[in-house]
């Protein structure tokens, strides 16, 4: 087998990213847009040791399961699939995860909760902004490139996002305004952005800039006249040579900072770079299992770590005597303060800071902790909080995680402290795309019954306080998909030039007149492709 030939196999299986799996004397080759079942002729584009890339060029025998006509759309790459497939993919991925992590069938996963519609449910959309020969684009980025690719139609955002997004890129190219240029970091525009409530009654436009530029105000005032549902404008500065979209400094340019939505019956305010979740009708029904998880009582006393703006807080400020929210972020907390207030609710109480030292904190006051609910970050919780949460004898754990690997990784730990492990219930908040959300309860076993194990942790090198994915991580990543291994120098080096931080050993040589060896090209698209997967880059 060469790359190049032409070949005919049947899709066995999936990746953990959605591309079919055709096995050639036993060898995997993974290809684009495919469906288990579906009998292909594809050509090979790639081939690595232990597995290969391919690309379709004929379905020969076509599943009853594929879609026709709905584009793949920043990110949406499994839109070929009907919903019940995806449903299914997205079970069985994070099955397989489960097995991978904690032991085949040590736990259940339920089936994936899904939508009736899984289409047009983005209610945010950053939109990046280039420009080619003089045409305007904007759309999203090409697979492992930098290359945006023009689009008129996404289907899992708001229609109105489509519209707003051809009528303004027809704007930038009437007013012939300044667009960022990544290689020469010259221009302005990078990104705009929507935020849409869920009645679609109001409208936030952000334009994401280097810097201010000429014929700023003309735009704006253009902007608020394609829709009378617009009622802010925001421009965010960002000067920095980077992948990351946001600067620090934030200004409004029309109508108010935020716009309204209502959750639950419960009213929130949003800000530009406020965190909430994206899929609202979704949301309802993950924050809705979540607290049923709990087995929350009218008495009880919980914490919502990782609470943002509060939105799991007030939800379940309706069942219970006391809620502490946790954030580290010290706006996010302004926020939820904000939320909490404008709805009337008071027995709610936001706190700033690190959630491990509050819950310390609260615990010498003598207050009585009957749960924690913890929503972490894609790179979840930290192993020293949830080893404190154990230490701090806290009965029910219910755990929200937008990444089922590392929601894995702290069910494992949270088992060699004690911890029994309640069944994974997925919950699709992102249709047409591989994500999934997950929750699952983790309780308190009998002290008398459980005998401590250390878990040793010291092959898990972190790079940094700021990284979401250890370095054995990402080697074993590559290795898995790629079939062969990296350093950690080489790592370090793509991350360095990707614009994260690294540890100083691993950069350069004590050495002076040492030569360093240099990242092959090979192994840094395949150590991007790790950072992809773990979203420390974005392109």
């Amino acid at each position: 087998m060469q790359k190049n030939d032409i070949l005919t196999g049947r899709v066995i299986d999936y990746t953990h990213d959605g591309l079919g799996v055709v096995k050639v004397d036993n060898f995997p080759i993974f290809i684009e847009d495919v469906i288990e079942g579906e009998f292909i002729e594809f050509k090979i584009i790639k081939l690595k040791k232990n597995l290969g890339y391919g690309k379709v060029l004929n379905i020969i025998d076509v599943s009853d399961k594929r879609i026709e006509g709905v584009p793949r759309t920043s990110g949406a790459n499994l839109v070929h699939m009907d919903y019940e497939e995806q449903l299914r993919f997205k079970t069985k991925k994070v099955q397989n995860i489960m097995n991978k992590t904690l032991g085949t069938n040590s736990v259940k996963v339920l089936p994936t909760l899904g939508m009736k519609d899984g289409y047009h449910y983005r209610n945010k959309s950053v939109i990046p902004v280039q420009k080619v020969d003089n045409e305007v684009r904007m759309g999203y980025y090409k697979p492992r490139s930098h290359d945006v690719i023009n689009i008129e139609k996404c289907f899992i955002q708001y229609d109105e996002h489509n519209k707003l997004m051809n009528d303004i890129r027809s704007l930038i190219t009437e007013l012939d305004l300044s667009v960022y240029d990544e290689v020469s970091h010259k221009g302005a525009i990078r990104h705009i952005m929507f935020r849409t409530n869920s009645s679609k009654s109001e409208i936030m436009v952000g334009i994401i800039a280097k810097e201010r530029f000429k014929k700023l105000n003309e735009f704006v005032e253009k902007i608020t006249k394609l829709d009378d549902r617009i009622v802010s404008v925001m421009l965010n500065i960002n000067d920095k040579k980077t992948n990351v979209i946001f600067g620090d400094k934030t200004e409004n340019l029309f109508g108010r900072d935020y716009i309204t939505d209502t959750l639950g019956g419960i009213e929130f305010k949003i800000s530009l770079r406020s965190f909430y979740q994206v899929n609202p009708i979704q949301t309802e029904v993950l924050y809705s299992k979540a607290l049923e998880l709990a087995e929350l009582k009218e008495d009880d006393t919980i914490i919502d770590a990782y609470c943002g703006i509060g939105t799991i807080s007030l939800f379940a400020a309706q069942k219970v005597k006391k809620v502490y929210g946790i954030e580290i972020v010290e706006a996010a907390v302004h926020d939820a303060k904000e939320n909490a207030k404008n709805n009337n609710i008071t027995n709610v109480e936001f706190l700033l800071g690190k959630s491990e030292d509050i819950i310390k904190k609260l615990i010498s006051q003598n207050i009585k902790l009957d749960a924690v609910i913890v929503d972490p970050p894609r790179k979840g919780c930290e192993e020293s909080f949830l080893r404190d949460l154990a230490a701090m004898d806290i009965e029910k754990v219910v755990y929200v995680s937008c990444n089922p690997a590392t929601l894995a990784r702290d069910m494992e730990i949270m088992r060699s402290l004690g911890y029994k492990l309640g069944a994974v219930q997925p919950v699709d908040m992102f249709p047409g795309t591989y994500h999934v959300e997950v929750i699952t309860l983790l309780s308190k076993l009998d002290s008398k019954k459980y005998i401590s194990v250390e878990l040793l942790m010291d092959d898990m090198d972190l790079t940094s306080a700021g990284s979401k994915a250890t370095y054995k991580r990402i080697q074993n990543y590559v290795l898995e998909k790629f079939g062969f291994k990296v350093s950690a120098l080489y790592i370090a080096q793509v991350e360095r030039k990707y614009g994260l931080e690294v540890r100083e050993h691993y950069t350069i040589s004590r050495n002076e007149n040492r030569k360093v060896p240099k990242c092959p090209v090979e192994k840094e698209e395949a150590i991007l492709d790790a950072l992809k997967y773990f979203n420390m880059v974005y392109y």
